[in-house]
């Protein structure tokens, strides 16, 4: 996995995670339910993940103008 994607399984899920949160945002989802929607265990969690990948917190990550062209990474059905 790590050889063909360039991180371990555990970090690509965590990316994953993290972007479908953040589009959960950008949408206008209500903060307080985009924890539980993208499987984070709390609202912290969820913060300190997004910081730790953007640098910046949820909600200044949701207004990033790159967003605006970015498709969700690996969709689901549901269309996140």
């Amino acid at each position: 996995f790590g050889s063909q994607i360039g991180v371990t399984p555990t970090p690509a899920a965590m990316l994953v995670r993290d972007d479908h949160a953040v589009h959960h945002l950008v949408r206008g989802s209500a903060p307080a339910q985009v924890p539980a929607a993208a499987g984070y265990a709390d609202q912290s969690h969820l913060a300190h993940e997004v910081r730790a990948f953007t640098g910046a917190t949820p909600a200044v990550a949701a207004n990033e103008p790159w967003l605006a062209v970015d498709d969700p990474a690996w969709p689901t059905s549901a269309g996140i």
